[in-house]
C-alpha cells in the first residue's frame, strides 16, 4: 500500500476547513548546499560545460597574444619608427583575433544550449511535482507565488548549477592565465599589482550577506504581488460590484512597495560593491604605474612592458571584479533555491513507485521534449460501450489528514454500492464528502480499513487504471484553452469527431455549440468565460460521456446554477447517471431527490437514507 510519505505537512479538509494548520518556514541553504541540491538537473550535460569552459580559456589564450603582439609594436615600431617592421606582426594579430572571435562564438552557442536545457528540465520537475501535490499541501501556497516560483526562481537556479558555474570557471581560469603572463612579463611590478587584490575578495563578501537578505525578501514579495494580481484578475468584476477596486489596488500596492524597498536595498549593494571594486582597481593601478614609470627611468623596464602589463591587468581586474560580482549573485541564488527547494520538498500525494521512477527519468532526459512532440502517445481511452458499472465497497474505512489535530474525518465507515447505484452523498460542510471522493480517486489512501472497486482493494490497482475506471464532473469545470471539441475530447483524446458529437448530443449541448461562432472548432477562453454555468457544466457532462467509465462522480454540479438552468443540466445528468454507478456530492435536498437514495456522512460514519420514490 502506498501512502502519503511527508510527516510535516499541513491539513486541509475538503471543505477548506483549516483545523490544526501550522506554518512551515522554506529549507534555508547556502551556496554549495544549493548546488548539491539542484546538481542532478546537470545529468549529461557537465561534459559540454567543461567544454564550453576550455573554449573561454583559447579565447582568453589569444588575448595574452595580442596584448603581447602589442607590447612588441610598441618596442619595435613606434619607439623606432621602423614600419618595415608592422606588418608581420600585425597580421598575426588580426589573424589571433579572429581566432579568438570564433572560439568565443562556439562557446557561447554551447553554453547558451546547455542552459536552455536545465531551464527546461528545472521548469518540468517543478512543474511535475506541483501537479502531483497533494491536495492539502496544494492550498499552502498561493497560485500566484506558485507561479513565479516556476518562473523567476527557475532562473536564477539555473544560474546557480550553469551559466554561473561557468562564468566563475572562466573568471577564475582566466584571472590566472592573467596573472602568469603578467609575471613573466615583468615579476615585480605583477607583484605590486596583486597586493591590493585580496580586498576584491574581501569587499565580495561583504555585500554578499546583505545581497541574500534582500533578495529573499524581493523574491518573496515578487511572489506575494503575483498572487495579488493574479487574483484581482480572476475575480475583478466582483471586486468592481463590490466597490472595493480601491482597496484591491492599494493591497497591490501595499505588496509592490514591499518588493521596491527589496529591490532598493539589492541596488544599493549592487552599486556599493561595484564602486568599491572600481576603487581598489584604481589603486592597484595607479601603483603599477608609479612603479612602472620609475622602473623606465632607470632602464629596468621599456614602454612596451609597461603596457602589456597594464593590458594584462586590464584583462585580470574584471575578471576578480566578476569573480565578486559571480558570488554576490549567487549568494542571491540560494534565495531563489530555497523557495523552488520548499515545493520540491511539499509532500506529494499517492503515487505508484514506477510512476516516481519515471517522473525522475523523465527530469533527467536530454530531448524528451522534442521525443514526445514527434511520437504519438498511445492513447487510455476508455472507449464507449467497454465498461461495465462499477461495485464499489467501503469496508471499516477510516482517514485522518496528514498533521491534523488528531480528529478522523472517516471513522468506521461501511458502506456497498452495487452497480449502476445512483447514490446522493449528503452531510454538513466539512463531513467528510467531499474525502470519499479523495480516497476513491486515491489522492489519499485510507488510514485504515479498505476501499474495493469490483472486489479489489484499490490500492492495488495503479493509478492510471484506476483512474480510468472514474470521471468526475467537479464543482469548478476546468475549461482549458482550445476548442470546443478539444475540451470534450480532453480525457479521451483519441475520441472521433463523430464519437464527440454524439456525447456533445447526449448533454444536450448541441443546441448551444451550434449558436457559437464556430460552432464546436470555437476557441473557449480562459476557464470558458465566454459560457454560462450552465453551458460549462453540458461541457463537463459531454466529456464524461464521452469517457463512458464505471464510476461517475458528480461533485455540486448544479452550483451557481440557477432554478431554470439547473432543471436543464439535470435532465442529461440524470440520463448519464443511470448507465453506470454515480455518487453525486451535493447539498441541494431537491437535486439529492434524482438519485436512487442517499448516503448522509455524520460523525465520521455512512448513514443509508430511505430510497426515492
Amino acid at each position: 500500500m502506498v501512502r502519503v510519505t511527508d510527516d510535516r505537512d499541513l491539513e486541509l479538509d475538503e471543505d477548506a476547513d483549516q483545523r490544526g494548520i501550522v506554518e512551515e518556514r522554506p529549507p534555508r541553504l547556502n551556496v554549495l548546499s544549493a548546488i548539491r541540491r539542484f546538481a542532478p538537473v546537470m545529468h549529461g550535460q557537465w561534459w559540454k560545460l567543461v567544454l564550453t569552459v576550455l573554449l573561454y580559456f583559447l579565447q582568453v589564450g589569444t588575448s595574452v597574444v595580442t596584448v603581447a603582439l602589442f607590447a612588441h609594436i610598441t618596442d619595435t615600431v613606434l619607439v623606432t619608427g621602423d614600419l618595415s617592421a608592422l606588418w608581420v606582426p600585425l597580421g598575426i594579430w588580426v589573424a589571433v583575433t579572429l581566432i579568438g572571435s570564433a572560439l568565443s562564438y562556439t562557446a557561447a552557442i554551447l553554453g547558451g544550449t546547455v542552459t536552455e536545457r536545465i531551464l527546461l528540465r528545472l521548469r518540468d520537475r517543478l512543474y511535475a511535482h506541483t501537479q502531483r501535490l497533494a491536495p492539502h499541501t496544494r492550498r499552502r501556497f498561493e497560485t500566484g507565488d506558485l507561479i513565479a516560483r516556476h518562473s523567476g526562481d527557475v532562473d536564477e537556479i539555473e544560474y546557480l548549477v550553469s551559466s554561473g558555474v561557468v562564468q566563475a570557471a572562466v573568471a577564475i581560469g582566466s584571472a590566472v592565465i592573467y596573472a602568469i603572463a603578467a609575471f613573466v612579463t615583468s615579476w615585480q611590478l605583477a607583484l605590486v599589482a596583486f597586493v591590493l587584490a585580496p580586498l576584491l575578495w574581501v569587499v565580495s563578501q561583504r555585500f554578499g550577506e546583505v545581497v541574500k537578505r534582500a533578495a529573499r525578501r524581493e523574491r518573496a514579495s515578487n511572489g506575494r504581488i503575483t498572487s495579488r494580481i493574479q487574483e484581482g484578475i480572476t475575480h475583478a468584476i466582483s471586486i468592481q460590484a463590490d466597490n472595493q477596486a480601491d482597496k484591491d489596488r492599494r493591497r497591490v500596492l501595499r505588496e509592490a512597495r514591499i518588493w521596491r524597498a527589496a529591490r532598493i536595498s539589492e541596488i544599493r549593494a549592487d552599486a556599493a560593491f561595484s564602486e568599491t571594486v572600481a576603487v581598489v582597481e584604481m589603486l592597484c593601478v595607479m601603483a603599477v604605474i608609479v612603479v612602472g614609470a620609475w622602473q623606465i627611468s632607470e632602464g629596468m623596464a621599456t614602454i612596451g612592458t609597461l603596457i602589456a602589463l597594464t593590458g594584462y591587468l586590464g584583462y585580470m581586474y574584471p575578471q576578480i571584479q566578476e569573480l565578486g560580482a559571480l558570488a554576490v549573485q549567487v549568494t542571491s541564488a540560494t534565495a531563489s533555491a530555497e523557495r523552488v527547494a520548499e515545493i520540491l520538498d511539499a509532500p506529494v500525494g499517492v503515487c505508484d513507485p514506477d510512476d516516481a521512477e519515471e517522473a525522475e527519468k523523465v527530469a533527467l532526459a536530454t530531448d524528451y521534449v522534442l521525443r514526445d512532440e514527434t511520437t504519438p502517445i498511445p492513447a487510455r481511452d476508455m472507449r464507449p460501450g467497454q465498461s461495465a458499472p462499477a461495485r464499489v465497497e467501503f469496508d471499516d474505512v477510516g482517514f485522518t489528514y496528514p498533521d491534523a489535530d488528531g480528529r478522523p474525518v472517516l471513522d468506521h465507515a461501511s458502506v456497498t454500492i452495487e452497480p449502476c447505484d445512483f447514490v446522493a452523498l449528503l452531510g454538513d460542510s466539512g463531513a467528510g464528502k467531499s474525502t470519499l471522493m479523495w480516497l476513491l480517486l486515491r489522492f489519499y489512501d485510507p488510514t485504515s480499513g479498505v476501499i474495493r472497486l469490483d472486489g479489489v482493494d484499490t490500492t492495488s490497482i495503479p493509478l492510471r487504471d484506476l483512474r480510468d475506471r472514474m470521471a468526475l464532473l467537479p464543482q469548478r469545470l476546468a475549461i482549458f484553452h482550445g476548442s470546443v471539441a478539444d475540451n470534450i475530447r480532453y480525457g479521451s483524446p483519441a475520441a472521433s469527431d463523430d464519437e464527440v458529437v454524439a456525447a456533445a448530443t447526449a448533454a444536450d449541448a448541441t443546441g448551444f455549440i451550434a449558436d457559437l461562432p464556430e460552432g464546436f472548432d470555437t476557441i473557449l477562453r480562459d476557464g470558458g468565460a465566454n459560457l454560462s454555468g450552465g453551458q460549462r457544466q453540458r461541457i463537463g457532462l459531454a466529456r464524461a460521456y464521452l469517457r463512458s467509465t464505471p464510476l461517475l462522480i458528480l461533485d455540486e454540479p448544479t452550483t451557481g446554477l440557477d432554478a431554470s438552468t439547473t432543471a436543464r443540466v439535470l435532465t442529461p445528468l440524470v440520463r448519464l447517471a443511470r448507465t453506470r454507478t454515480t455518487l453525486l456530492i451535493t447539498h441541494d435536498p431537491e437535486v439529492a431527490a434524482v438519485a436512487d437514495y442517499t448516503l448522509t456522512v455524520s460523525h465520521g460514519r455512512l448513514v443509508r437514507g430511505a430510497s426515492s420514490a
